[in-house]
């Protein structure tokens, strides 16, 4: 009768224990990972809000906001965190915002080069005249014959929706086009 006793208490021990390896154990790390990443996602967007909103700021006073915010954020999802790791996270978000500015202006083609590799540029000024900082609207979506000039060397002019509203003569496209600060590929 004790053998069985025995048999029953380390069966017990042993399905205490895996379901402790299944259950509990891969639970921690994952919930302190989460945890983590949670914080970084909040952190990216304060970083931004910083640059955006606090432009008076200096750089520590930006920090200094950035880090309550996420100091309130870990108070409420009720994570144990110093200010120390918190300005490191918020630091990591800054230059990851840095390194992700750097890496779009390296990307960014000069106008010339987007207009030789596609000479048609629809450039959509929502009514009004062009202004410095157009964004010119890169199009499949064009109405047949509007890419072609009228006899007298003026171009149609369309809206956004592909009706025709005006012409357009050379000069005031070419004024236009010089305007083009940012080019949007419509999707």
């Amino acid at each position: 009768m004790d053998k069985i006793i025995f048999i029953a208490v380390e069966l017990g021990i042993a399905v205490a224990f895996f379901c402790m390896g299944k259950f509990v154990f891969p639970n921690i790390p994952k919930t302190a990972f989460e945890k983590l990443t949670t914080l970084s996602d909040w952190a990216a967007k304060f970083v931004v809000w910083a640059r955006e909103f606090l432009k008076t700021s200096t750089g520590p006073e930006k920090m200094e906001m950035v880090v309550e915010k996420l100091k309130a954020i870990a108070d409420r999802a009720g994570i144990d965190i110093t200010k120390e790791e918190l300005q490191a996270i918020a630091q990591t978000a800054y230059e990851a915002m840095k390194a992700g500015e750097k890496e779009a202006a390296a990307t960014a083609q000069p106008l010339e080069a987007v207009t030789a590799a596609a000479p048609t540029v629809n450039i959509y000024t929502g009514g009004q005249k062009p202004a410095e900082g157009t964004t010119a609207i890169a199009t499949d979506n064009v109405p047949d014959g509007a890419l072609e000039p009228n006899e007298d060397g003026t171009v149609n002019v369309y809206n956004a929706a592909g009706e025709k509203v005006g012409i357009a003569t050379p000069e005031e496209v070419e004024a236009a086009e010089k305007n083009v600060t940012r080019i949007a590929v419509e999707e």
